[in-house]
Formats: structure tokens, sequence, C-alpha cells
């Protein structure tokens, strides 16, 4: 699982529907979600280039790591590359399958500025998608703790369009015990709808520069599908418009237990969640839509330009008075 310097001169195939896309998550490259889209994408004729964390950094945000070692000091994921291998490399079988020893946010880096540059002639990528990810990442509040979506606004301030994924599946599964042909598998499931929502974007781009605007990213939830859906009736949920603050945002808390004497974990809805500044206020929030838990996906659209809306600005700028020029 190592790179080789006869690589370099490796190339992707490129034909005139083919576009080229790099693939990242944080549960790891070796999780069934994101090698069962690595597998239709690139079935649907798509040139893909995985690079995904060797171990699992869910949660880990946009925290930007990068290997203090040339090898790694303990075995990654589900044991599948050894403590003492290269801390980054790939699968014997397929070059185009990495891990990197970082985390989601590194590893659109080490993408963009070592992979593709030493081994695919330096690629242009027309997008980049993160997941499916094992979990749903709903709200702001998931949306700056997520290593999925850590790494779609990573690859959005580079200029690149991009989209994170979150499925409901938490399931934390390796893919050699896991990956099959299963049509009520959550991961087959989801990884066909990513194949038809890419698929729509290249679509609509048409003879357009870019795939999306630049600074967008699209942060896309997957109800429960399949085997963990109701009397398995979920197997092609429809798509809905959304935002990502509104009814029941919310974010990650902690509360105290008193008979342990220690903090929980805890999800919490909090009204500045719910509050709409910017974009369309009439569309539904993305944690209201999947908490219906009516087969359907949501869609919401985020930007990272962090200003604050014009009115908002004003009024912020305003309580600083004499402080300013």
């Amino acid at each position: 699982m190592q790179p080789t310097l006869a690589l370099s001169s490796l190339l992707l195939v490129a034909s005139a529907s083919a576009k080229n896309i790099l693939l990242t998550n944080d549960d790891s490259w070796v999780s069934t979600n994101i090698r069962a889209t690595y597998r239709d994408l690139t079935s649907a004729g798509h040139n893909v280039v995985l690079v995904a964390p060797v171990s699992q950094r869910s949660g880990w945000g946009g925290k930007f790591d990068v290997p203090y070692s040339k090898t790694l000091q303990t075995d990654g994921e589900f044991g599948y590359v050894k403590a003492g291998a290269p801390s980054w490399g790939h699968e014997d079988n397929d070059k185009n399958i990495w891990y990197f020893n970082g985390t989601p946010a590194s590893c659109v880096a080490f993408a963009l500025n070592y992979v593709s540059p030493k081994f695919f002639n330096n690629v242009t990528f027309d997008l980049v998608v993160a997941g499916p990810n094992e979990g749903t990442n709903m709200s702001p509040g998931f949306f700056t703790g997520s290593g999925t979506d850590g790494a779609t606004y990573n690859a959005a301030y580079r200029g690149l369009p991009a989209i994170a994924f979150s499925g409901s599946n938490g399931n934390n599964s390796f893919f050699k015990d896991s990956l099959d042909e299963d049509p009520l598998e959550p991961s087959n499931i989801y990884s066909k709808k990513v194949v038809q929502f890419v698929d729509q974007l290249f679509t609509a781009q048409g003879n357009n520069p870019r795939t999306m605007p630049l600074q967008t990213l699209y942060n896309v939830n997957l109800p429960p599908v399949g085997y963990q859906s109701k009397n398995e009736a979920c197997t092609d949920p429809e798509w809905v418009f959304t935002r990502l603050t509104g009814q029941d945002a919310a974010s990650m808390d902690l509360v105290w237990n008193e008979t342990s004497q220690m903090p929980v974990w805890h999800s919490t809805p909090f009204a500045a969640l719910s509050a709409c500044n910017n974009g369309d206020c009439s569309l539904p929030s993305e944690t209201w839509v999947i908490n219906q838990n009516n087969c359907k996906s949501s869609v919401s659209v985020g930007s990272v330009d962090y200003d604050a809306n014009i009115q908002l600005t004003n009024e912020a700028k305003a309580l600083l008075g004499p402080l300013l020029l």
C-alpha cells in the first residue's frame, strides 16, 4: 500500500461525459459507505480519486492535521493498515484509492498538492464529494463539527465545488465485511443517490466552466433507507430543498449526569439556530425534513462567505460607536 514513483505518469482516463471527482470522508478510507460510492461513481463513468483518513476522524470538523511521522504509530481503522506502514499510500490493486494519516480537511489538501501533481499529471478536479457519512450532519451546529463537512468547506476555500453527503446509517462498518450488491443495504442505496445527484449537477453544468458557483457547497442529509427504514419501504428517497437553520436545528451539547458525576454528550436545539437572517426563510430546515422520517433527503446550500448580512453588520458596527475611526 505504498506510493511508487512508477505511478508518476499515470493519467485519469478522459471521456466526453466523464468528470474528475475527488472523494473523501471522515469515517476512514475503508468504510463501507465510501467504498460503495467509489464503486458506483466509477461505474457511472467518472474518474474518481479517493483520498480519506487512514483512521476514523468523525467529529473533527475542519481541524487540519498532517502526519508528524513518515510511518503510522498505531494501526489504521479496522487494522487494515498496520502500525509501521507509511503514513500515506494506496491500495495495492487500485492506485486511485489513497489513505492519509490526517483529517478530511487535510486529505483535500494532500490530494490537491501531492496525489494529483505527482501521480495524476496535476489533474483538475471538477467536484469534491465527501461521504456519505455514517450519521447525519444537520444544522450549523453539526455542520461546523463534522469532519465530512470540514472537507467540503476546505474544498470550497480552494475554489472547488463541493458536496457533503451524510446518511442515517451510523454503522461504522468495514467494507471487507459489508460491501455487497444487496439492493436494500443502505450503503448501496446512498451510493446510487450520490450518483443521481452528481450526474444532475454535471448535466446542468453543460458547457459552463464551473459545476457550482464559487464559495458555495451543498449539505445533503439522507434518511433511513432499505433495511433501516420502516418496513424496508424507503429505497429511493425524494430530494427536498432546505436550509441549514430553522425549526429543530440543534447543536452539540452536554448534560451533567448526577449518578455518574460525569458530563454526557447531548444534542440541544438552540434559538439562535432557528433564526433566519440569510437565504430563503420560507424553506424548511434540513433537521425538520429528516426528523419527519418520510423517505425524503434534505439539500441545503451553504457558503464560505462568513460575513454577516448588511443589516446585522450595521447593527453590530453601531454598537462600537466611538471606538471605530
